[in-house]
């Protein structure tokens, strides 16, 4: 099917049950003629869709006969890969989410037969890969957050956008995108067969604490919520 003989309505929940039943060899060539002529950012979404639906077992179509978790794990693993592949999209916390909640339905289920890329040391390996940070700089850059929070919350600034400019700072973005995905990384914990990766997980768990706001900071902003609020 191509572009030229297909009505003007792309629906991602409509396609996967084409989609899905495809071979991962031929799945690449399969996407060029289904994804919308749209830009790389809309495409990308419009795969992630599929991706998301392949993660639900209760859609219509992964109840069909031979949509069993091992090909909705092929068939999702094919999709991140061309995503990052054919419409170079490679966001260090959208995609690599991804890999680890596929990684997570793995385990969970019990899967037979999981992708390379969804099997836990590799998910673990592109998690860490994802750290752009050395965990001295991100300490770091945590520190000028929490100071930059309680000058402005001293200050009294008002919650928008002039409280968002007073606690910006160079390198927040990327702090950002780290404890993001630490937030996922405890699950690691005891499931990393290499120990240079477990071992490498486990020094950043160590430093998770240093990087939140602090106590200072969570009890301003508690007590500016409660104001907010009429104390209630």
């Amino acid at each position: 099917m191509t572009l030229n003989n297909r009505s003007d309505r792309y629906s991602p929940i409509a396609d996967y049950g084409s989609l899905i039943r495809i071979e991962p060899a031929h799945l690449s060539k399969a996407l060029r003629g289904f994804v919308p002529p749209v830009p790389p950012g809309r495409q990308a979404r419009w795969v992630l869709t599929l991706v998301d639906v392949a993660f639900t077992d209760y859609y219509p179509a992964n109840q069909d006969q031979g949509i069993d978790l091992e090909r909705r794990l092929s068939f999702a693993a094919s999709l991140l890969d061309f995503v990052e592949r054919e419409l170079n999209v490679h966001d260090p916390v959208i995609i690599t989410r991804e890999y680890m909640r596929f990684a997570r339905l793995a385990v969970d289920e019990g899967a037979r037969d999981v992708p390379a890329s969804f099997r836990v040391d590799a998910v673990a390996e592109r998690l860490l890969g994802c750290l752009t940070f050395t965990r001295e700089r991100a300490s770091r850059a945590a520190s000028i957050r929490r100071d930059r929070y309680l000058r402005a919350l001293g200050a009294g600034l008002p919650q928008g956008e002039e409280f968002d400019r007073a606690v910006s700072f160079e390198g927040g973005v990327e702090l950002h995108a780290v404890l993001v995905l630490l937030e996922k990384l405890s699950w690691f914990q005891g499931r990393v067969a290499d120990t240079d990766l477990a071992r490498e997980a486990e020094a950043w768990l160590d430093v998770v604490p240093e990087l939140g706001l602090g106590i200072a900071v969570e009890e301003l902003l508690s007590s500016r919520r409660r104001r907010g609020t009429g104390g209630l």
